[in-house]
């Protein structure tokens, strides 16, 4: 192929590294310039065809989110969106982020050329529904953060089986009493590394996540939540248990955090009544009635899901 009729180069913008594993990517950019596909660093998100962009850095993940470009976006660290092109952990090989690009630059060149040209002929009804082309697929992240779909009242026949990890005793004591008083069997944990031990012990049905679980532990709730979400999976449905993160910091941003590291439901502390009833029914988590709470041990479930208690 001539150089004249080789496509374009791919256009890379890099958003928020530091001055080492910058300097590698853009190193690898400019080698790239006598292959295919080629690519060149690009000076603004706006100009960019692909991004690259560091997870662990909170105002990299507004950008790319507020310009709606997190499918053209290979995420490095420990958070990222579902539907990006592509999430690898630390330490960065450059090698391995542009193998992921090139291969979304050569599907996405693939679809464009299965595209109708601009002359031909319109379809006519009867083209339309015995020819329809099948909708072009989006690439998917390698390993995005996934979200387990919610159990419904009527998957379980035993009593939901809750974890809960909080590095203050008093915490744990506080959601464990409200969680029995809902039907709930539960288990305590105080760091991740305990969490872990119990997860590869047993099958729970939910897990309750402190974002910040202290010095004690080797993650946060949110590195937490993530490995639970990928490879902690449930027997009978092969889907991750429902996470919910319980935090005192409850802004936007600290929930938007929360869903890209895949948790179900994001609440804050001091945890309300209520809203942890709401949140759970929501999740497809069946609860013992309030009402009921004397006649039935803990962990027991009702028949069907009590209905909320509005005059509170």
């Amino acid at each position: 192929m001539s150089s004249a009729l080789a496509p374009a180069a791919q256009r890379v913008a890099l958003l928020g590294f530091g001055d080492f594993e910058r300097s590698a990517l853009v190193s690898y950019i400019r080698l790239s310039g006598s292959r295919v596909p080629a690519y060149a660093e690009a000076v603004s998100l706006a100009d960019a065809d692909y991004l690259i962009a560091d997870a662990d850095h909170a105002g990299t993940l507004d950008a790319v989110l507020g310009a709606e470009r997190v499918a053209d976006t290979v995420f490095i660290g420990s958070l990222a969106p579902d539907g990006a092109l592509a999430w690898m952990m630390r330490p960065i090989d450059p090698l391995q982020v542009f193998r992921e690009i090139d291969a979304t630059v050569a599907l996405r060149r693939a679809q464009a050329q299965a595209a109708p040209s601009a002359g031909s002929p319109p379809p006519t009804l009867s083209d339309e529904v015995t020819q329809a082309p099948a909708p072009p697929q989006r690439p998917a992240a390698r390993a995005p953060a996934n979200r387990g779909t919610a159990r419904r009242a009527g998957d379980v026949s035993a009593p939901v089986e809750a974890l809960l990890v909080d590095d203050s005793e008093i915490a744990l004591r506080f959601l464990e009493r409200q969680l029995q008083d809902l039907g709930l069997r539960t288990e305590t944990a105080s760091h991740s590394q305990r969490a872990l031990e119990l997860l590869a012990q047993r099958r729970f049905d939910v897990i309750f996540l402190d974002v910040d679980l202290g010095p004690h532990s080797e993650l946060d709730g949110l590195a937490l939540c993530q490995r639970i979400k990928q490879q902690h999976r449930l027997p009978a449905t092969a889907e991750a248990p429902v996470v919910v993160m319980v935090s005192a910091h409850a802004a936007s941003t600290d929930r938007v955090r929360g869903s890209f590291a895949g948790c179900d439901a994001y609440l804050g502390k001091p945890l309300d009544d209520d809203a942890l009833r709401r949140s759970l029914r929501t999740l497809g988590l069946r609860l013992s009635a309030p009402a009921d709470a004397g006649n039935s041990r803990p962990g027991a479930l009702s028949s069907r899901p009590a209905p909320l208690d509005r005059s509170r």
